[in-house]
């Protein structure tokens, strides 16, 4: 979160990440308070390379905004070798209280990027954050979390473009038939709309024209009347029908949950967009009709109000040699491996979990390392695990044909988990916070297991940049995965009972 010019708003748990180039061995990475100058956290430092005489360094440093005053402030931050400084930077924020923050965000207790604070200021944030239980997430989520009762619809711009743009609207009322739908629109177009009934409410503005420019302004008088009017006002969704890049401004004049328009590249503050290109062959401009253009905006959130999609099993025509196992016999596929190392569950762990999981299950276990991982420690390892057998290498045709047999998937978030999802099979994910897991939550089924950390979403693929050896995954217990994918697998056996009843 920032303010309008940029500068960093913190709240509850915070994460500060820097790099650090110098020509000392440091030990330390520390940040200080302004207020009073007391440390606040401090990290050992990560050697990330050496070029020359200089080392960069990188330092992940968490912090308890509870321990600073609210307001405008500075975070000194310091990196030492040894007793010697060795770099410092001062970086200005204003820290927000978690009330005033819970109250303009409510969503902020859904992100993995957000944590409260303990309820006691400390100056060791790294203990809080791990002691926290990990989230089980139930994938596919919805696009918005809560209700929709109440929506702003846009469409500012001339009887044209309100005329082709009435079908979308209609389509949206029909969408959220339990919301109040208020729309705004220039004061010449609302007994248009009004005599169409796609909103029980209308506001009106006027928008000038500049002819130099061309484009349409609101003058001082207009923006007076409209903030008026939306003064007191608050939305869960306010959603801008134009395609253009005029009106959409407009939409932070009010009070919204959610923000929906086009070409959320332009407009950073959308919460969800869509952007529509089409091009005819000799002119390259648009075919697609302007009223098929705005239609697609309401489309594209009926599409997502559930996100879950259909399975695609394996044709029937393709056979292979494990189209015989037996449901009963159906096993358990572990898979270890993730292309970038930041994205793995400690292998010791998969190991452990493989033995709990045979024994508690009564499933034979088939478990997949990674060329990379897999060393003659793990293979020794394996022959004395009662129920793991550990799998070569397979043509990917044969990996899917088995993976599409197993009765639980259990790996990191990576492209197999993917797979089993897409051809039905319960997955459980071990999923790194670096990216969001609903964008690569798998389709359906199963659970995601992620810990909330506050430099969530760093989207780091190195894992000695992430300063902290990637303790958002590697911290997550093997008792944690193994009730998980118990929980799942239990699950999974009534469904199919069910389901061979029906």
């Amino acid at each position: 979160m920032k303010t309008k010019t940029g500068v960093p708003i913190l709240s509850g748990i915070v994460a500060f990440r820097v790099l650090v180039h110098s020509r000392h061995e440091l030990t330390e990475v520390l940040a200080y308070s302004d207020d009073t100058g007391e440390v606040i956290s401090r990290i050992a430092p990560v050697r990330l390379m050496t070029t020359g005489a200089v080392t960069t360094w990188s330092a992940n440093l968490w912090i308890d905004t509870s321990c600073l005053n609210v307001g405008k402030q500075k975070i000194h931050i310091r990196a030492w070798s040894g007793s010697r400084l060795a770099g410092r930077m001062r970086r200005f924020v204003v820290v927000q209280s978690e009330e005033t923050t819970l109250s303009a965000v409510p969503d902020a207790v859904h992100s993995s990027s957000y944590l409260q604070s303990s309820g006691s200021p400390t100056n060791d944030a790294t203990s809080w954050v791990l002691s926290r239980p990990v989230a089980r997430h139930y994938p596919p989520n919805p696009l918005f979390s809560g209700p929709i009762n109440s929506i702003l619809v846009l469409r500012t711009d001339q009887l044209g473009d309100v005329a082709a743009s009435l079908p979308a609207m209609a389509r949206l009322r029909k969408l959220f038939p339990q919301a109040k739908v208020t729309m705004l629109l220039q004061t010449a177009n609302v007994p248009v709309a009004q005599a169409s009934g796609v909103a029980d409410e209308y506001l009106d503005l006027t928008l000038r024209y500049d002819p130099k420019t061309e484009r349409r302004y609101l003058d001082a008088e207009s923006d007076v009347h409209l903030r008026n009017q939306l003064r007191g006002r608050s939305f869960d969704l306010a959603i801008d029908l134009s395609p253009g890049a005029e009106s959409q401004p407009l939409l932070l004049l009010c009070s919204a949950r959610y923000r929906v328009g086009f070409k959320p590249e332009q407009f950073p503050f959308l919460d969800f967009g869509i952007e529509v290109i089409s091009r005819e062959a000799i002119n390259r401009k648009p075919v697609i009709s302007h009223t098929a253009h705005v239609e697609l905006l309401v489309s594209s959130i009926e599409k997502l109000m559930d996100q879950r999609r259909e399975t695609v099993p394996r044709c029937e025509s393709i056979s292979s040699q494990f189209d015989q196992i037996r449901p009963h016999d159906r096993p358990i596929i572990v898979h270890s491996g993730a292309r970038h190392p930041i994205n793995r569950w400690p292998i010791e762990n998969f190991l452990t979990l493989c033995a709990a999981l045979a024994a508690e299950s009564g499933r034979d276990v088939l478990l997949f390392v990674d060329g990379d991982t897999l060393n003659d420690a793990v293979r020794v390892r394996c022959t004395e695990l009662p129920g793991v057998t550990l799998m070569d290498h397979l043509p990917m045709d044969a990996f899917d044909a088995l993976v599409a047999q197993a009765a639980l998937f259990v790996a990191n978030d990576t492209g197999p988990k993917h797979l089993a999802a897409a051809r039905g099979v319960p997955v459980v994910s071990i999923a790194i916070p670096r990216l969001n897991w609903e964008e690569w939550g798998q389709n359906q089924g199963g659970v995601i297991l992620s810990r909330a950390v506050p430099c969530a979403g760093c989207g780091l693929n190195n894992r000695d940049a992430c300063g902290r050896d990637a303790a958002c995954i590697t911290t997550i217990s093997v008792e944690t995965v193994l009730k998980a994918a118990l929980d799942v697998f239990e699950q999974s056996k009534i469904e199919y009972k069910r389901m061979s009843q029906d």
